[in-house]
């Protein structure tokens, strides 16, 4: 499945706070959301911010486990997590994400510590049936984002701060334009920060396909209605 343009993701941790809260979670996010990112938790959440940092501690069950207590699907569901909990099991990976409904696997660390398995990671989306997607800076050398871009991904996501939920003084609007410029007509995702319909329109303004909200959700996930409404809000911003 595409991600819709313009579009509004969110993010959660599997089963946090537990399995329950995140099911019920999951249902209505997928409601008032055009993709859904699940982050498969881990001991050593590196590219975190301190807030989802916490959620992948407090989370109820750990690694591809949390993972397995739900189905997705009915929007398109990204898998994030981190290659080197699973350098040699991608097959793993990839066969969980297929089995439970997902689109792409996400790992954020692939392109910065993990170059050397690029090919292996496109090539086992691709055996499994899924697309891969790839996670860039605004540092990210050029030549590599239009190396990426051939390999037609599910989308190109642009980190607008160092970490999730950490803000600091970047030219974000010319971050994203240039970025947009290099990937062309391939869907860009940017996160990191999304906490406003504001927030949302400068990053859609700027010349990204779509957003990603997580941090700012994390305290409102145990009142459906209360998440229900800040992502009507956000949605706002894309008008």
């Amino acid at each position: 499945m595409e991600i819709r343009k313009p579009g509004l993701g969110a993010y959660i941790t599997a089963t946090y706070p537990n399995k329950v809260l995140f099911l019920n979670a999951v249902k209505c996010l997928s409601e008032v959301s055009d993709f859904l990112e699940v982050g498969i938790p881990t001991l050593n959440p590196k590219y975190d911010g301190p807030v989802i940092r916490k959620t992948h501690f407090a989370a109820e069950l750990k690694g591809l486990d949390a993972i397995n207590v739900a189905r997705y699907g009915t929007i398109p569901t990204i898998l994030m997590g981190y290659i080197e909990d699973y350098a040699n099991r991608l097959e793993l990976v990839a066969q969980v994400a297929s089995e439970v409904g997902a689109s792409s696997v996400l790992f954020p660390d692939l392109l910065f510590e993990h170059i050397d398995r690029l090919e292996d990671y496109v090539v086992t989306m691709r055996n499994y049936g899924l697309r891969p997607s790839f996670f860039v800076a605004s540092n990210t050398p050029h030549r590599l984002v239009n190396l990426l871009v051939k390999y037609e991904p599910l989308f190109m996501y642009l980190g607008l701060y160092a970490a999730t939920g950490i803000k600091l003084p970047l030219y974000i609007e010319r971050n994203i334009r240039e970025v947009r410029r290099l990937v062309d007509g391939t869907t860009l995702v940017a996160g990191f920060a999304i906490n406003s319909p504001e927030m949302v329109r400068l990053v859609i303004n700027a010349g990204a396909d779509a957003v990603v909200v997580g941090t700012a959700l994390v305290d409102k996930l145990g009142n459906g209605e209360e998440c229900r409404r800040f992502m009507m809000e956000l949605r706002g911003g894309l008008a």
